[in-house]
């Protein structure tokens, strides 16, 4: 079965119809509850594993989520879809991995940019038997 353009409009319409007539406006847009910005010394292979092993995490009690400005030193495609980053933090010199699964090829990397502000995660990034701190971003901008 294939639907026509016709059909898929009215579709749509009536799907966003149904979303506006049972979902908050909270709902109908996303957003990113932050528990604020880190200290550089609280970037930290130690409060990571704190936070990995601090769950469970789930529904209702979600994993902590930080945001800060960063510069954005470097930026580069790994696989086919994720941003391997390194930033620093404002006013610092500390280097930090960062990993964005599923970006938009379209618009990352972006060599115009050196500053970001983003939401992350802390987590424990294992290769090689290596443990190290990596941030994991939810939003940038």
């Amino acid at each position: 079965m294939t639907l026509n353009d016709g059909a898929f409009d009215a579709f749509s319409r009536a799907f966003d119809w149904v979303c506006q007539a049972h979902l908050s406006s909270e709902e109908l847009h996303q957003t990113i509850d932050s528990d604020g910005n880190l200290s550089i010394a609280e970037f930290s292979l130690e409060l990571a594993e704190q936070l990995r092993w601090g769950g469970p995490w789930g529904q209702n009690f979600p994993e902590p989520v930080f945001d800060g400005h960063f510069r954005l030193v470097q930026q580069r495609i790994v696989g086919e879809r994720h941003l391997k980053m390194v930033l620093q933090p404002e006013g610092s010199d500390l280097a930090l991995d960062a990993i964005w699964f599923n970006i938009d090829p379209q618009q990352w990397p972006d060599q115009q940019r050196d500053r970001v502000h983003c939401a992350f995660q802390l987590d424990v990034n294992e290769f090689r038997g290596r443990q190290s701190l990596q941030l994991l971003i939810r939003h940038l901008e």
